[in-house]
This record gives C-alpha cells, structure tokens and sequence, in this order.
C-alpha cells in the first residue's frame, strides 16, 4: 500500500456568486474521512457514565503495550445523518455492561429484536436499556465527565450483532445517527483531511450558537420518516430511538414523490440525464445511484457480474469504473461505480454545484413497509466524497491501493436539522495531488460556469 501522504498544489479558484453556477472537478471515488463525536453513556441523567477496561488488543498488534488496568468512558462514533438510530457495536455493549432488552411473552423472556435496512439489506439488532447519551460539543479531548455537555436520553440504542476481523481491530463500530443530531447545528471542518495530518473537526451546536459559521452555498433538505419501515419483535416491545433522514429532493416515499417547489439532484451522462431524491448520508465514505436510474443514463450491469466479487458494467469504458466494498447495515457488498459526467445538488441560490466528472456506485438501497407492502428504492446518496479530500481505491491485495488523493472543495460543511438545510463554505484554495487517477482529473477546480439547468422536483420509476 503507498503510503498515505497527500502533497498539496495551487488550485484553481474563482468564487462563484449567486448568477453563477459552481463546478467542482476531481472529486475521486471514497472519501478519506467521515465525521465523528466523542460521546459517553449513563443509566441516570446525572449518574456516573459507564465505563470499560481499554482495550489494549490493537495497541499489542501493533507493538505497544497493553495496559490491562487501564479503563475508559470514552465512545467514539460516527456521526451519520444516513442512519436513523443510534447503533452500539456488539463489543462495546458487552464492555460497558449495557443489558439488552427483554419482554415477556406468554410467561417467557425473550430478547426484543430490531429489524433495521442498509446498504447490504436488512439486519437484525439487539436493544439496548434505556440510556442517557451525551456528547462532547467539539472534537477535542476530554479531561472530565462534565466536558461532555450535550445530552440526550433516556432512548433505547440498536446493539450491533456482527463481528468479523474489522469488528475485532477496532473494538467495533459505533454510530450516532439522526436522534443525536435533532434540534442541533453540525460544524465539520474537513480542512486537516487535506493533508492527512489529521481527522476532520466537528462541533455539535444549539442552532442560537455564535460558533456556527457564514456559507456561501445552502441545500434544502426534505426530512423524511422511514419509522414504517422498520419493525420489532415481539410486536408492541420497545423499540430503539430513531428520527427523520435528510433527503435532497422531495420525499420518496409519497405516492409519485412530487412535491411544489422542491428541487431534485440531476445526473447526466452520454447526453442523458435523471432527476431523483438522494439521501445526505455523512456516513458514507462513497456516493451511490440505483440501477433504475443508472439505466436511464445508459449504465447497467454486465449479466452475472452484479453481486460477485467482479461486478462491471456496460455502457461505460473500463477506464471509467471502479469497484468497491461498502459495508453497513445488512453486511457487505463489492460494487461497480462509474464516472457521470454531471451530478447537479441544488442550491438554494438558484443555481446547482456541478461535479464534473461524478464518481458513483451503482447500488441499490431498498426499503419495504411491512404493513403495505410499498418498496422504495432510493435514487442516490451523496456521501463524503464530495464533500471532502477523496482518493482512488483499487482493491484486490491484502491492503487496498489508495492514490490520486485530493483535496476537499469545501473548508466547512454545516448541517442544519431544525431548519432542513445543509451550508457549504467554498474553499479558499484549491488542491492536486501528484499523481492522475484513472479518469485524469488529479485535482480539484472549482471554478464559475454558465448556470446548470436544475431538477423539476419530478421523480419517476422504481418506486
């Protein structure tokens, strides 16, 4: 594997106003970060938070010392605005002692499950107690319990029942998704990714808060419920904490998904283009489209191909795919992606910001209503890697081959819950790495343009 070092340039910039469309060039397939929140657990509003030895099995692994007394309270978790629960890895329950919940049906207890749905389908959950959570407001390290000033609770959690290799390096992976964001301001500073001298800052604020930054462009967001399509057994038990998701676009879920004065994300590609909603998802490291509206582009999958560990595509020159594995919930799976030649999200000022070429996976993410039947497949998911530095991933050795790295478009990112809008600030400078990815473009430009022709609000098919 190269050695994760990106070597930055002078970029082109020239800051687009509000007549003026904003193109983005160079964003590469999977993003270098995601963003996360510190964040401890207590039974009682103001009892003790829980804690559990550290585990040391990592530090041994890779030479340190392993320090069997040591003990933490310290969580952290991704902060994912595609995930509509909080999620516990199955590894940092047991840790923290947290008790999985039972009921009793017919003078027996039985553990209450969770049926969740992901990018690999769905999956089943354990649940949690009842919880008190709080987050630490900022990224920085905590010295003391009360430095954990953002809270929440009591909620029931998702406990994860996976496990495998990853599961057993990291301790697990834990998720803070929309419960922990709801009536809050979410700061991120992808700046330090840049240079990958660091993780991306985050700030978890009141929406009164003086911290929260100017931007200079804002997307409307559509909250959407997906509460009907998930459910819990035994019936009628306690079910986990769960809350809206972002949508640019109108709601998929409505009959037809048509909705006044709603704007949709457009893909073009070959002289074709689709209209659809895409879910804001900042726990996506790569962005994705459904077969249904990649097929409108012309894009499919070669017949037997999807699915296997050497999925590709038709419609599109190899020189312009790449595959990778994305996991979450319901498990993992290999993708093909492809280069778009437009992805247009539009703005509240009128005028969309243009990735050009757009990196995407062809990917389906279903969701059923157990009580009706009604399938909805989402058009898409914009995910990190347009939204900070990204890189090229090829897959196929025992270590992924990371290159063509590049600097993020933006210098910070604001998701605002109570008012439905996500902020972006463009970067002052641009950057390039040094070596080309496999569609050319070793750099990031964002430059003015004539004003893009925005989506309708229509959505159509697969539904």
């Amino acid at each position: 594997m190269k050695r994760l070092i990106l070597v930055l340039f002078g970029g082109v910039l020239v800051c687009a106003s509000a007549a003026s469309a904003v193109d983005i060039e160079g964003a590469q397939p999977a993003a270098l970060d995601q963003p996360r929140v510190n964040v401890i657990l207590r039974r009682e509003a103001k009892g003790k938070a829980l804690a559990a030895k550290a585990d040391g099995g990592l530090a041994g692994l890779l030479g340190g010392k392993e320090d069997k007394e040591a003990k933490t309270i310290n969580i952290q978790a991704f902060l994912d605005t595609g995930a509509s629960g909080i999620m516990l890895s199955g590894k940092t329950a047991e840790a923290m002692g947290i008790k999985h919940t039972v009921a009793n049906r017919e003078g027996k207890q039985q553990p209450v499950v969770f049926h969740d749905i992901g990018v690999g389908g769905s999956d089943q959950f354990q649940v949690s107690e009842r919880l008190f959570i709080s987050m630490m407001p900022d990224s920085s390290e905590a010295d003391d319990e009360k430095d954990y000033s953002v809270g929440f609770g009591p909620v029931r959690t998702q406990i994860s029942q996976g496990g495998g290799i990853i599961e057993e390096l990291t301790g697990g992976l834990d998720v803070m998704g929309m419960p922990a964001m709801k009536g809050r301001v979410i700061v991120i500073d992808p700046r330090p990714v840049n240079t990958f001298g660091d993780t991306m800052k985050v700030k978890v604020l009141s929406p009164r808060d003086k911290q929260i930054p100017a931007t200079d462009l804002n997307v409307k967001l559509t909250m959407v419920s997906f509460a009907r399509f998930v459910r819990v057994e035994p019936a009628g038990s306690e079910m986990p904490v769960i809350a809206a998701n972002p949508m640019i676009g109108p709601d998929p879920t409505l009959p037809g998904g048509v909705k006044k004065g709603v704007q949709a994300v457009v893909a073009r590609h070959n002289g074709k283009e689709v209209a659809g909603t895409w879910l804001l998802d900042t726990g996506a490291a790569a962005s994705m489209i459904s077969a249904r509206a990649a097929a409108e582009l012309g894009v499919k999958y070669v017949a037997g191909t999807e699915g296997t560990d050497n999925p590709k595509l038709e419609g599109v020159p190899a020189d312009k795919q790449f595959t990778l594995s994305v996991g979450g919930v319901g498990g993992t799976k290999k993708s093909a992606g492809f280069y778009m030649d437009e992805l247009v999200i539009p703005t509240m000022q009128q005028h969309g910001i243009v990735y050009k070429p757009a990196p995407v996976l062809v990917l389906d993410i279903n969701v059923q209503d157990p009580k009706t039947g009604q399938l909805v497949t989402l058009d898409g998911v914009f995910g990190m890697n347009f939204m900070c530095a990204s890189a090229f991933v090829s897959e196929g050795g025992l270590m992924p081959d990371i290159k063509n790295m590049t600097a993020g478009p933006y210098e910070w990112i604001v998701f605002d819950e109570p008012k439905a809008e996500l902020g972006l600030k463009i970067a002052a400078q641009a950057g390039k790495s040094k070596e080309q990815g496999p569609n050319g473009k070793g750099k990031i430009e964002i430059k003015r343009s004539n004003p893009p022709r925005q989506g309708t609000g229509r959505v159509t098919g697969g539904r």
